[in-house]
């Protein structure tokens, strides 16, 4: 037997190719049949995690969510008020950083939250909502030209963006308040007679 001679080697190496061939079709199925499964797993497992580090929970005061018209420079606009109580789930402290009316585009908007260590009545742009914590939020909108017809609601969603980009959508309905009328005085009373 020549062992330089590759004639002599040649069924040895056919039958490990074919070995190798036989792995690697096996490994091949096994991989089909369980990493698709385990990255399913893992994608949803991370998708969880990201929404609960991400996750406010927006309750609207009903009596505070209101919309009126208004007046700016000469032009008719509409006036829209919320006002929400906010739970941070999340694993860290958010800011609210911008809102908008899904439906309609805005021409301003005043965005203020609760200060997390004062009782009163105090808001600002800037204040965050506490990890683990409720807070308010309250925002206001304006737009040209108006929207809405008195004296039905506005109905929409609230879409809250925060300091990590992530968006909050929440459905509000919006209830019409007449503008303040003053009352007629007592002599405009007495020459209408």
């Amino acid at each position: 037997m020549d062992w330089f001679d590759p004639n002599t080697w040649k069924p040895l190496a056919q039958l490990i190719s074919s070995w190798q061939t036989i792995i690697n079709g096996v490994f091949g199925i096994a991989a089909t049949i369980f990493l698709k499964p385990l990255r399913w797993l893992r994608t949803h497992a991370k998708s969880k995690a990201e929404e609960k580090t991400t996750s406010l929970i927006f309750v609207p005061n009903d009596l505070h969510c209101r919309w009126s018209e208004a007046e700016l420079n000469d032009k008719p606009a509409t006036f829209v008020q919320g006002h929400w109580h906010v739970t941070n789930t999340a694993e860290s402290d958010v800011t609210i950083v911008k809102a908008t009316l899904s439906k309609y585009e805005t021409s301003f908007v005043h965005i203020s939250t609760h200060h997390p260590n004062d009782e009163k009545n105090v808001f600002r742009g800037n204040y965050p909502i506490l990890y683990n914590h409720k807070s308010e939020v309250s925002a206001d909108f304006t737009f040209f030209p108006p929207i809405g017809r008195a004296p039905k609601p506005i109905i929409s969603d609230v879409i809250f963006t925060d300091n990590f980009a992530n968006e909050h959508r929440v459905r509000t309905k919006f209830t019409y308040i007449l503008p303040s009328i003053p009352s007629p005085s007592r002599w405009s009373r007495w020459f209408r007679r």
